[in-house]
């Protein structure tokens, strides 16, 4: 059997088509009451399942054709709509000669025991009078009119709705991309894929650059890239069109010429057709001074090593001199002397145990900090201090 599904919704033609057929229907499809009576006039269906809310002609309209057509009004006429789902709604359809009003959504099973049952009727429905066809003109246009009215107040209120949460989801929008913690700023992308022109900024922004929103939005980034090139920042473009998301360092250049160094987390993304870049900016200032403390810190450790390990022996050779020395010496005198050397030696001990602690600290921040180590050559004054 053939069955016609009208519906301006793609996915739910698409959903009725395949449960029909997977049941054994044949089905064909239109978009509103308008394209169901061209596809009816060339081919015959025995069961029609229509939606009301449509253009050009909406279910009731193309009911109340089918239903008044000695050619069609035996078809079996089968609304399933989820706009239109009133005690009057229900009533008129079935008054305008309608079989069956299913509210949507229905479970595939339970939505096909219904068509089922409808075409074991229809031998009745082809023989019968359909019933509502004899309702009047006048009544008919009341009747739609208020249907309509009542339909269009519902969208209105529901449009209302919309209207609201889409300004409630804009002031969210609005509140955190203005107190997020780190400049924001939004690019208009050229059709290559480039850097165009910033459509959006955060105040952050404005601050971190000392310029006003309005200094900024419609201009392209010249004037606030600032030209000192990182590793990080070499090729960055490159990579980012081809990733669609990177993280990199790079630098900004104020109203002033001072450069900001920063962390960049871009992302490219597409909204109606346009092409955009993100970018989040977190300035590292802080964080670079204190690497370059880190690397002086790390300078020094390896200087203070490098001078322990030279005192250790500086102080150990002579020792061992003087030890050799105490064998031709009186005992008296040489436990003297020989207590006196232990005691250095004690202290020297004490500058190895430092030395030890200060390799744990320079193993720990190169390798927790990504400091690099460069050896420090020693002094040649052993007890310059640094």
């Amino acid at each position: 059997m053939r069955v016609l599904i009208v519906d301006d919704q793609y996915a739910n033609r698409y959903l009725l088509e395949k449960i029909l057929v997977c049941n054994g229907f044949e089905v064909i499809s239109a978009e509103d009451g308008v394209e169901a009576l061209e596809k009816i006039n060339n081919n015959p269906v025995d069961l029609i399942i229509s939606d009301i809310l449509l253009p050009r002609k909406d279910g009731f309209q193309f009911c109340k054709e089918i239903k008044t057509d000695s050619k069609y009004q035996h078809i079996p006429f089968v609304f399933y709509t989820a706009a239109y789902t009133e005690k009057k709604d229900i009533e008129f359809a079935l008054n305008l000669g309608a079989d069956r009003y299913i509210i949507k959504p229905t479970e595939p099973e339970e939505f096909i025991t219904i068509i089922t049952g409808i075409l074991r009727n229809i031998s009745e429905i082809k023989t019968g009078k359909p019933e509502g066809i004899d309702l009047k003109e006048e009544e008919y246009l009341s009747e739609h009119n208020q249907r309509l009215i009542r339909q269009l107040e519902k969208k209105v209120s529901e449009l209302e709705t919309v209207i609201r949460d889409l300004n409630h989801s804009e002031e969210r929008y609005r509140n955190l991309f203005e107190n997020a913690n780190d400049a924001i700023i939004l690019y208009n992308l050229s059709s290559d894929g480039q850097i165009s022109t910033i459509c959006e900024v955060n105040e952050i922004a404005c601050n971190l650059l000392r310029y006003t929103k309005q200094e900024l939005i419609g201009r392209d980034d010249s004037h606030i890239v600032s030209d000192v090139v990182t590793d990080d920042s070499q090729g960055a473009k490159e990579q980012l069109t081809e990733k669609k998301h990177l993280t990199y360092e790079g630098a900004f250049r104020d109203r002033d010429g001072v450069i900001v160094p920063v962390e960049i987390s871009s992302h490219l993304y597409q909204e109606n057709g346009n092409q955009f870049c993100l970018s989040i900016y977190r300035d590292i200032t802080i964080r670079k001074k204190n690497m370059i403390e880190l690397n002086r810190a790390l300078s020094q450790i390896n200087n203070n090593i490098h001078q322990m390990a030279t005192i250790g022996d500086q102080i150990r050779n002579p020792l061992t001199i003087i030890m050799s020395a105490c064998e031709d010496l009186p005992a008296t005198s040489s436990a003297k002397i020989m207590g006196a050397i232990y005691k250095i030696d004690a202290c020297v001990s004490q500058i190895d145990l430092g030395w030890v602690y200060s390799e744990k600290v320079r193993s720990f921040l190169i390798k927790n900090y990504g400091l690099e180590f460069k050896d420090v050559q020693p002094s040649t004054d052993p007890c310059q201090s640094q």
